[in-house]
């Protein structure tokens, strides 16, 4: 269940591509979605996008530059995950590329705390400077990649989200060192991504949620997998 303020309707938008995301058009779409804009939220996360979409003329963010696309696909598919709320503590959007899922959990969660953690350097300049226009004080941006071999620097979080960078299989091994005892993983997925976790895993799925995009424009699911021992 949400607890946010809603700021109101507008009237339909319709993109035929290019240009730039308006905050009637997330307000839109974020209500087609089921999900609220507090005061404010639609203007913080087009200014978000529409940096996205002006960095990505030189460095590969996203594939996605279609306004409205940005808005379901990017915007509106991170904030799902607020349908598994509560996130006390810190949240680790790992593989984060352009912010998605995490500074607009940053946005809705202003008591967590958010590490954005990727590997590009490049990407990590655009994150830093997307949390310096959104003046997001809950926000930290960490430069790094995940391996088996090499533990990297960062706190444990209660948290770990990602969107289908890799399978349960892949992403458990490597990520649970990083994972607070009574923490959890969500796992942002599309229609026929294989969402079980392997035997030799010490993982149990407790939740599953089938969400379908405003717009027609896909189903998501997103898993929810504790670890024996992490509780």
């Amino acid at each position: 269940m949400f607890h946010v303020e809603h700021s109101g309707g507008a009237a339909m938008v319709r993109s035929g591509g290019g240009g730039e995301v308006s905050p009637d058009l997330l307000r839109e779409v974020l209500a087609e979605a089921g999900i609220p804009a507090f005061p404010g939220a639609a203007e913080l996360l087009a200014l978000h996008a529409n940096e996205m979409l002006r960095w990505n003329r030189s460095i590969r963010l996203t594939a996605i530059t279609d306004p409205v696309e940005v808005a379901v696909k990017h915007v509106a598919d991170s904030l799902l995950l607020l349908r598994f709320a509560p996130f006390p503590g810190r949240v680790l959007d790992f593989g984060s590329g352009a912010g998605y899922p995490g500074i607009p959990l940053a946005l809705y969660l202003p008591g967590a705390r958010v590490t954005l953690l990727e590997a590009s350097e490049k990407k990590c300049a655009f994150l830093s400077r997307v949390r310096g226009m959104l003046q997001l004080p809950n926000v930290d941006v960490a430069q790094g990649r995940a391996e088996k071999r090499k533990k990297l620097p960062l706190p444990p979080h209660d948290h770990i989200v990602t969107r289908a960078t890799a399978s349960a299989g892949e992403v458990i091994p490597l990520l649970s060192p990083y994972l607070a005892d009574g923490g959890r993983f969500l796992l942002m997925m599309g229609p026929g991504a294989r969402v079980g976790v392997p035997a030799d895993l010490p993982g149990t799925v407790t939740r599953r949620e089938r969400f379908h995009l405003p717009r027609e424009m896909g189903e998501r699911s997103i898993v929810e997998i504790e670890l024996a021992g992490k509780e």
